[in-house]
């Protein structure tokens, strides 16, 4: 789950700061009240954005790649509607079954654990699979880095850790499997997983309700240019230009606390 507090107290507005640190302050504050963005939706507004793009020089963006995208956090359903609850992370519930920390707060999908992220990761790399090699090698490397990631980071426990490399093991079975299935250079690939994970991260940054200035690291334009987003009056301005006109986004969000008049409100956005 993707959290939206209702209060959120500002990073610096007049400088930029790693839409990754804009992402992380939103998901550990303390609000009231949040809006909660279930991560296939986030997944679907990722691949909206995937559609839109019109960077100069660089490759078309094709049917496939979009369900990728759009797909890429497909795995999280079941938990993210309630149908299953988690196992490996720590958690109470609600009479609805949504997932709380310690403290009482809705989980944020950055505390979820290895036992249960790993099962959502696998399954959301078979859903893009099933739809072409290329949708399954993109969402298979996009989880692959985040894994490695971790490891190099220390962020995982012992056994964590080594559940993490076994997964990262079996991905690179999966790569060698797909990857003569369709017509792609592993470096395409590689690029494309770029264009997923900032299509990723500009999801998050929209949904967790940051008004930051923000860079994202990923470097998809022609010249390898470091893409930046600032606000302007009611839009938000992201240069270089990656968009051909301005478009509109929005994503449905679940009141937390239950709000009885307005249990789900839709939120979106301008960008140019």
């Amino acid at each position: 789950m993707i959290l939206r507090p209702e209060s959120l107290s500002p990073l610096s507005n007049t400088t930029f700061v790693s839409a990754w640190e804009a992402v992380a302050h939103a998901e550990k504050s303390i609000s009231k009240s949040y809006g909660l963005v279930r991560q296939p939706d986030h997944a679907r507004l990722s691949g909206q954005i995937a559609e839109q793009l019109a960077i100069a020089g660089a490759p078309s963006v094709d049917d496939d790649i979009v369900a990728g995208i759009s797909l890429h956090d497909e795995g999280w359903k079941p938990f993210d509607e309630g149908r299953e609850r988690l196992s490996a992370t720590p958690a109470t519930y609600t009479l609805d079954n949504l997932a709380l920390n310690a403290e009482g707060k809705p989980l944020s999908f950055l505390e979820i654990c290895a036992g249960d992220f790993l099962g959502a990761w696998r399954a959301s790399i078979d859903t893009a699979e099933a739809v072409a090699p290329i949708a399954g090698l993109i969402v298979s490397e996009h989880f692959c880095r985040l894994g490695r990631f971790g490891v190099s980071m220390g962020g995982y426990s012992d056994e964590d850790a080594q559940s993490v490399r076994e997964f990262l093991a079996c991905e690179k079975r999966r790569w060698e499997q797909l990857l003569p299935l369709q017509s792609r250079q592993e470096n395409e690939v590689r690029y494309w997983t770029d264009v997923l994970q900032f299509c990723d991260l500009l999801s998050l940054y929209l949904c967790c309700g940051s008004d930051a200035n923000v860079e994202f690291p990923q470097r998809i334009g022609p010249h390898g240019e470091m893409i930046r987003l600032q606000l302007q009056e009611e839009k938000k301005l992201l240069l270089p230009r990656i968009f051909g006109d301005e478009v509109n986004f929005e994503v449905e969000a679940r009141a937390y606390p239950a709000a009885k008049c307005r249990p789900l409100s839709r939120f979106n956005w301008r960008l140019v």
